[in-house]
């Protein structure tokens, strides 16, 4: 008997869904390769001798397939076990020191603990996340300017990081380009766009001084988007969810002291304030179990869209353009 982790009920072992709640199991030791249904001690599958819980997924056949649609469509993650995966993501951080000569150096050094950090000098953008990885800044920018743009694009880089944790705990493996390309494309649906920007300005102003929070692309986002109010506040409180719990952390390495430095940084570039995005800031946010709930349902409903063939060539074409 196999007890429905949904509801409680007893069930034959052979059934595929509760008899009560309808809830579909997962079937222990399936291949993800070839399908085929293995014993609960074999580590390798008896038909296509693959291994059953492979390290990473390099193939977008193997992501999508029923087996691991059916985890997620049955994920489950505990506020525990949510904090033991942030606790993951920084603890890095916990054992280098930031040095630098001015503060955009130390705000540099931060940054380039999580991942790789490089001047741009070119385009109209103050920076930008390369598929997931890599931060761009503009060095032709006042340091103030520059030092907003890292941490405001290093928001974007651990809101990728914390999904990429997540679904890499959900399928039992490290992380790939095949799983790398999914998320970028989850990341650029409309919705998950407004939410992810929402949280790195948040994020941004919570390390600038008062008066500097510009919201600039969030608004030009909600503006060209067909959603209505409801639906942008929904969007509003999922990213400020995700912006709490980074800047609890960051509030670790970002500490008084480097906030004052910013502070007068601000004030040797002489940049001039406008109070009008104070104003999108909120104190809104779900329950951690309430966001990770929507989430997961999030990330299933993307998951099964994206593997409609159709959307091959598109996720393909972000593979290519990882490193």
């Amino acid at each position: 008997m196999r007890v429905c982790d949904v509801c409680g009920t007893l069930n034959f072992r052979e059934n595929n869904y509760c008899i009560h709640c309808g809830n579909k199991f997962v079937l222990e030791h399936i291949c993800p390769f070839c399908g085929s249904v293995n014993e609960d001690y074999v580590d390798f599958c008896v038909k296509c001798n693959k291994q059953i819980n492979p390290i990473s997924i390099d193939d977008f056949d193997i992501l999508f397939s029923e087996f691991n649609e059916n985890l997620l469509l049955n994920a489950k993650i505990t506020d525990e076990e949510y904090n033991n995966l942030l606790n993951n993501i920084f603890l890095r951080a916990n054992y280098i020191e930031i040095q630098g000569n001015t503060i955009k150096d130390k705000i540099l050094n931060l940054a380039s603990i999580f991942t790789q950090c490089k001047p741009k000098a070119r385009g109209y953008e103050r920076g930008f996340l390369f598929l997931g990885d890599n931060i761009f800044y503009d060095d032709r920018l006042d340091d103030s300017v520059q030092i907003a743009t890292i941490i405001h694009e290093l928001a974007h880089y651990l809101l990728f990081n914390i999904i990429e944790s997540l679904l890499c705990d959900i399928f039992n493996v490290e992380t790939s380009k095949t799983l790398k390309s999914f998320i970028w494309y989850f990341l650029m649906i409309p919705e998950f766009k407004i939410v992810n920007e929402y949280c790195a300005h948040t994020v941004e102003g919570r390390f600038i001084p008062y008066g500097y929070q510009n919201y600039g692309s969030f608004n030009l986002l909600v503006k060209n988007a067909p959603f209505d109010e409801d639906s942008i506040n929904t969007m509003i409180m999922f990213g400020n969810s995700f912006a709490n719990e980074i800047i609890v952390y960051l509030e670790e390495y970002i500490c008084d002291d480097l906030r004052q430095e910013i502070k007068i940084q601000y004030k040797l570039d002489s940049g001039s304030k406008s109070y009008d995005s104070i104003l999108l800031e909120t104190d809104d946010c779900f329950s951690l179990n309430d966001k990770n709930r929507m989430l997961i349902k999030i990330l299933y409903d993307i998951f099964k869209e994206a593997s409609n063939i159709s959307v091959r060539e598109e996720l393909e074409s972000i593979m290519d353009g990882l490193i």
